[in-house]
């Protein structure tokens, strides 16, 4: 499979709306098609509590289950097991070994690609114009209650089944919404890119994590 925590739909439930489904289906087996994913993405944050609002940018290379990830002053680098948070402007790195299972695309953006693939109630909202394209406009409900978000909404593109945005609506009145843009597919990516080497950085401070 092209990216991690790729399920099938057939275990989500048949209250789900059978319109939004081919859609997603049609979505999840392209990405699989692809051998690489490259993409740029802006993140928007808003805390309604508060009144706050934010938007960094970054931009994210995808193979298989590894991933390269530049955000917020951050460098992330992830071969399959083992993941190195660098921060450049300290120059510390952070190693963990991440569960498959953990995380959303918040904490990891190389999920927008497949964490629809979960369990999740869905429906078909309808179709919306955006700038100079259609996109389908679905919302995702998650199954587990437990799960910080009440909902998700997911807008595909009709032209080319691409995944243009995804937001997330938080329990705790903070939500996120990501871009994706300048998307490219297949291009070559050697896996030496998804290791950090910390012997190549002078006085680096390791903080590993792993147990």
């Amino acid at each position: 499979s092209i990216l991690i925590c790729l399920l099938a739909f057939q275990n989500l439930s048949a209250q789900n709306d059978p319109e939004a489904k081919v859609i997603l289906d049609r979505v999840s087996e392209k990405v699989k098609m692809y051998k690489t994913i490259e993409a740029d993405f802006e993140l928007h944050i808003e805390n309604k509590m508060d009144n706050l609002k934010s938007k960094s940018s970054g931009a994210i290379q995808v193979k298989g289950d590894k991933y390269f990830m530049e955000s917020m002053g951050t460098t992330v680098y992830f071969n399959g097991t083992t993941m190195w948070s660098y921060m450049e402007d300290i120059n510390e790195v952070t190693i963990t070994e991440p569960s498959k299972e953990d995380g959303d695309f918040v904490d990891n953006p190389a999920l927008i690609f497949s964490f629809y693939n979960r369990d999740f109630k869905y429906r078909l909202i309808g179709e919306v114009k955006i700038e100079n394209f259609w996109a389908y406009e679905i919302d995702l409900y998650p199954i587990n209650m437990n799960q910080p978000y009440s909902r998700f909404k997911l807008f595909i593109r009709k032209d080319n089944d691409a995944i243009y945005m995804v937001s997330a609506i938080s329990k705790d009145a903070i939500n996120y919404t990501i871009y994706i843009t300048n998307t490219r597919f297949n291009q070559h990516m050697d896996d030496s890119k998804f290791t950090f080497i910390p012997e190549n950085f002078n006085d680096i401070e390791i903080v590993d994590m792993r147990f």
